[in-house]
């Protein structure tokens, strides 16, 4: 990651711009407050996504904003540049209510059942031909593609860790990897355009009321079910009854099919999995950690899954 002084004065000497303050968001997610305009975010991805990925994402934000789809807008013509070997890309900062008043004016929007509602739709839009169409669904922070392409590499992490686990720790990677294999990448399913990371962190409440979905990286074709599998588990995970209004939601626009359902457990069980393998990777999870939450992910997948089964049978 550039140093903040870095990227202000790149943004600066490109943009003609005047940055007041700049305030870190999230990972590699920069805030630009300015002091001749519109506040704007930066997002500075890593030096192994190329420019042309962060390009994708700008051309797909262009598509959304004609769509009338809540979600971020690029901040110029041309929102994609390069520092240090880093694509960054600028978008305008999207006005919040303060945290404060966050919950009531997402309840006020309509809650877990509109943001479901929101996620169907998205799966209805019929994107152009160019970045729209390119595979997406994968973890940006981990690749571009397919939720395919995001378990492989996770496999590779999962190795790496493995060669250098100590030999009483080998059976619990073996285990892991059992785990690994059974999560679905649901090649097969039903395919739409998929945001990668669908859930309330990349969601902002304003002041309208309203919800605006940012952090786009990596979106394009995938399977639909995979935003929603872990959109029902982040919320499932909190209370199961919250997963319920996302499935009320979403089901006002778009009918799972009987293998959407079959495959739904094992699909909600990929990102939880995948996040406690990074955290492996990055030395921040021992393995024995990563095998148990994996094993309570999977019961309360089973549950969730059981419980969507019973709803769309009632």
């Amino acid at each position: 990651m550039p140093e903040p002084e870095e990227l202000q004065a790149h943004l600066s000497q490109r943009y003609g711009i005047r940055v007041q303050a700049m305030l870190t968001l999230d990972q590699d997610v920069t805030l630009l407050r300015r002091s001749d305009g519109p506040n704007w975010v930066a997002r500075v991805f890593s030096a192994e996504r190329s420019p042309a990925a962060a390009e994708g994402d700008a051309e797909i934000l262009r598509w959304l904003a004609t769509t009338g789809f809540p979600a971020e807008r690029c901040a110029h013509e041309e929102p994609v540049s390069v520092l240090d070997g880093r694509a960054v890309l600028v978008t305008e900062a999207v006005r919040s209510v303060p945290l404060a008043q966050r919950r009531k004016t997402l309840k006020d929007a309509g809650g877990l059942r509109r943001l479901g509602g929101l996620l169907a739709a998205l799966s209805k839009l019929d994107p152009p031909s160019g970045a729209a169409r390119r595979s997406g669904g994968a973890w940006h922070h981990a690749t571009d593609g397919t939720p395919a392409a995001e378990l492989a590499l996770v496999g590779e992490w999962l190795e790496e860790a493995e060669a250098e686990a100590s030999a009483r720790d080998l059976g619990v990677y073996s285990s892991l990897q059992d785990e690994l294999d059974l999560v679905d990448d649901g090649q097969g399913l039903p395919e739409a355009f998929v945001h990668p990371d669908f859930v309330l962190a990349n969601v902002v409440a304003t002041p309208e009321p309203g919800m605006v979905v940012v952090d786009w990286a990596g979106a394009g074709v995938g399977p639909r079910l995979w935003p929603l599998a872990f959109l029902l588990w982040a919320e499932g995970a909190k209370d199961p009854r919250r997963a319920a209004l996302v499935l009320s939601g979403y089901r006002s626009e778009v009918q799972l099919t009987p293998e959407e359902v079959d495959r739904l457990a094992a699909m909600m069980r990929a990102r939880p999995l995948i996040f406690g393998i990074w955290h492996l990777r990055q030395r921040n999870k021992a393995a024995a950690v990563v095998l148990a939450e994996a094993r309570e992910t999977q019961r309360l997948a089973e549950m969730l899954a059981q419980r969507v089964k019973e709803r769309i049978e009632e």
